[in-house]
């Protein structure tokens, strides 16, 4: 009997956060999850100080991240305004405003940190019992919420941005119970290590997305990728007479050995432009693009489709198909 007791003792110290609570977290972001927000990066559950590991144990995450991240397209969609919700009913503990949204050199990143504001503006909820809620890199002077004030789920607390430590637009939401930081899609503490599971914390049983294709389109110039970053990007179309032809793709959090190829098929259904890239690195946000100039290959009326592909081993490939009328 003392030894049946103790193994359940071992099993609650641990999983204490599912041993304990029970709360489950609604999506903390107003918007379509593969349509206009994506998730860029999940929470580093490998303890190594050396390597570091989403908890389906391939990279979509970076050394010590603690957090899920939420991106938007661009500057301009987090300009027009984007709301952050109350993951679950709580209270406000504390409020973080004034800071910058503004793009920052890596001088003014280090003077971030050693503020101790990298989370730029930011909420915490408590939800009691020692279950807490960060919500990091919110929008100057979005904030609707002060400390002490009770909210529900879903109620608009602020709006995505990219003050404090943050290089694109995105929600950065943590969840810490007793002070353990926790990753929602597994209930665990981030300590715990890959490849393990006890339970989804999203009320929505939200799933893991191993790419994070966000945008593309056509050009007759080479693409200008830091205003398609702004989301001012005014792509120069393409016409009969234009000199070059050129379909570009963005992705988050691309990772070494993915092999991602974009195609082209003329109005015909034949190939017209097709490039297949192996990633070298693990880049938290990469662009490509195809093209071929004109003078030899006058272009036909009517509708070019390209297709981007991204695959990795052990995961199915993801697809999406774009379309531009020649005219």
């Amino acid at each position: 009997m003392k030894h049946f007791l103790f193994i359940i003792l071992i099993g609650l110290f641990a999983f204490p956060a599912l041993a304990q609570n029970t709360t489950k977290f609604s999506f903390p972001v107003e918007c379509e999850l593969g349509e206009n927000c994506w998730f860029a990066q999940y929470v580093d559950v490998d303890p190594s100080p050396e390597t570091h590991k989403d908890f389906k144990c391939t990279a979509r995450t970076y050394e010590d991240h603690k957090g899920t991240d939420i991106a938007l397209r661009n500057r301009t969609v987090m300009k027009d305004g984007v709301n952050v919700l109350a993951a679950a009913d709580g209270k406000i503990l504390r409020v973080r405003n004034g800071e910058s949204d503004s793009l920052k050199t890596e001088e003014q990143y280090q003077t971030i940190t050693a503020a101790n504001k990298d989370c730029g503006n930011g909420i915490i909820i408590d939800h009691g019992a020692g279950l807490l809620t960060y919500y990091c890199h919110l929008k100057n002077a979005s904030i609707t919420v002060t400390p002490d004030q009770e909210v529900e789920r879903g109620d608009v607390i602020a709006q995505i941005g990219q003050s404090g430590l943050a290089e694109f637009p995105h929600l950065h939401f943590t969840v810490i119970w007793e002070g353990g930081h926790i990753d929602p899609f597994t209930g665990l503490l981030k300590e715990d290590g890959c490849g393990k599971f006890k339970t989804n914390m999203w009320s929505d049983a939200l799933t893991y997305d191993r790419y994070a294709l966000y945008d593309g389109g056509f050009s007759s110039k080479l693409p200008d990728f830091k205003t398609i970053e702004n989301g001012t990007y005014a792509a120069p179309p393409i016409t009969l007479a234009s000199e070059s032809f050129v379909f570009w793709t963005s992705f988050y959090q691309i990772q070494k050995g993915d092999e991602i190829t974009l195609s082209v098929k003329d109005p015909d259904g034949k190939i017209f432009i097709t490039r297949t890239i192996v990633q070298e690195k693990n880049r938290a946000r990469q662009h490509y693009y195809t093209g071929r100039k004109l003078k030899n290959a006058p272009l036909k009326t009517g509708t070019y489709t390209a297709t981007a592909t991204i695959k990795a081993e052990g995961f199915p490939p993801l697809t999406k198909t774009f379309e531009t009328t020649v005219k």
